[in-house]
């Protein structure tokens, strides 16, 4: 695969044909021996995954050569050279959608826009075109992370996995693989640079409000639903400097403030 407009972007980057998770690849890298050689911002991609990982365990699967998945190492430090607060860590996955929303905007037709659903989704007019999943790795050079995101980009109707989900020439786009790999490896660059030199203060960085102003959960009708197994039904009405959806209920003076979870967006009727 010729990447001519990706590769000078990342500090290392891996084509391969096929694989089974650009995410498990990535994190077995970086425990292996030679980890030194895979530095900060280093990249494997693919356009023929076949057992890729969603949240919660779910599988994530799509025709060979009509979608991109691509995992990215952050090695994230301070300017001081320090490790990064831990509970800043849990922003990457959120960034790494804003990323991609943006790289999608990018090639998306005047009148369509790609926004974030929290915590990981990328959507389209409410259909969701990408997925992302960070995972944190504990290295002898330090906390790292991987996080994976996989974007449909030529799937047909009939390939789609569910009917809630689509894809960039379903929504007209008009991109090359490479194209938008160098713009989602281009927009998270700048975003994690941003991040890390303040770091990891999401305020002060001006990311939250980045994050807040392209998320389509914000303002909605949600359904919550807990790993302890309740649904609680309100509405979402910020992202706090954790990551977390707050979520205001009806019937409680104070928020409900989700952590982790998935969140169904509810239609008024």
């Amino acid at each position: 695969m010729e990447l001519s407009l990706s590769t000078p972007l990342a500090s290392k980057l891996v084509w391969l044909d096929e694989v089974g998770s650009t995410n498990t690849y990535l994190v077995a890298a970086v425990n292996a021996e030679d980890a030194q050689n895979w530095p900060d911002f280093s990249v494997v991609a693919t356009d023929n995954q076949v057992a890729g990982k969603g949240r919660l365990g779910r599988d994530w699967s799509a025709p060979a050569g009509a979608s991109l998945a691509v995992s990215v190492l952050l090695r994230p430090e301070t300017p001081a050279g320090r490790p990064l607060p831990p509970e800043s860590l849990g922003w990457f996955g959120l960034l790494a959608g804003l990323a991609m929303a943006r790289a999608c905007n990018s090639v998306l037709p005047e009148g369509k826009q790609a926004t974030i659903k929290w915590p990981n989704d990328v959507l389209i007019e409410g259909k969701k075109v990408c997925g992302v999943l960070s995972e944190l790795v504990i290295t002898p050079q330090g906390p790292a992370l991987v996080v994976g995101a996989g974007v449909n980009i030529a799937l047909a109707e009939a390939d789609l996995p569910v009917p809630t989900a689509t894809s960039l020439v379903l929504e007209g786009a008009h991109t090359t693989l490479d194209a938008l790999l160098a713009a989602y490896l281009t927009e998270f660059s700048r975003i994690t640079k941003v991040f890390v030199s303040a770091a990891g203060n999401v305020r002060s960085s001006g990311l939250l409000d980045q994050v807040t102003q392209l998320c389509d959960t914000l303002g909605k009708s949600v359904r919550v639903e807990l790993p302890s197994g309740e649904n609680p039904v309100g509405t979402a009405i910020g992202i706090n400097e954790q990551g977390s959806l707050v979520v205001e209920m009806s019937n409680c003076a104070e928020p409900l403030v989700v952590s982790a979870g998935d969140v169904t967006h509810l239609r008024v009727v």
